[in-house]
């Protein structure tokens, strides 16, 4: 084979090795953008989800109250600022956040606010009767949503715990909290009330 010849060979060769990595079609990225990178910041786009409710059992999706669009059941319904606190049973400074957000939504009822508890990071151990009995027993009342797979977790870039996350009424992340921060309600008390007066997202005017 002259030289051309092995030349053509070398190259229909490396094609196909790189095809071999090559996505088939109809692949794409991961389902969330965040998914890949190492923390999540203010400015992106809260990663979206449906996770069941620790009493009621019952779906709760954020574009339900935040996001781009609103899920077409509930288009008439007012965008509401949404804030996550990440827990877990075993979180001591979790036990600390959690009354001081839940009398937060009570100064804030009837307005345009969403606070939920996000159960995750447990250990294999912990089953959902488990948690659903330390949440009965230390009287939380805010909803809980749970995250038994750790999907979300992942999505959120939660490495530990507490963390609180701030979505403003168009589903940007406003505000990260990792750990529990002393007097954290000053500042988060005055930063949902900036967002509730939010009409249009940040930036578009």
């Amino acid at each position: 084979m002259n030289r051309i010849g092995v030349l053509l060979v070398t190259v229909l060769m490396s094609a196909a090795a790189a095809g071999s990595v090559i996505p088939r079609q109809g692949d794409g990225p991961a389902p969330f953008a965040q998914s890949r990178r190492d923390s999540l910041r203010i400015g992106d786009e809260a990663p979206p989800f449906v996770m069941r409710d620790l009493v009621t059992d019952e779906a709760n999706y954020l574009r339900d109250f935040t996001g781009r669009t609103l899920r077409e059941v509930w288009k008439k319904k007012d965008r509401q600022v949404v804030v996550l606190s990440f827990w877990a049973t075993w979180c001591q400074p979790c036990k600390i956040e959690i009354p001081i957000l839940t009398r937060m939504a009570d100064e804030f009822k009837n307005q345009p606010l969403k606070i939920f508890l996000v159960n995750t990071m447990e250990d294999s151990n912990t089953t959902e009767d488990t948690v659903r009995i330390a949440y009965r027993a230390r009287n939380y009342t805010l909803p809980c949503l749970i995250d038994p797979s750790g999907r979300f977790q992942n999505l959120y870039t939660v490495r530990g715990l507490p963390m609180l996350v701030v979505i403003d009424k168009f589903g940007i992340v406003r505000k990260v909290n990792r750990g529990y921060h002393e007097n954290f309600d000053i500042e988060l008390k005055a930063l949902i009330r900036t967002l509730m007066k939010e009409e249009v997202p940040a930036g578009s005017k």
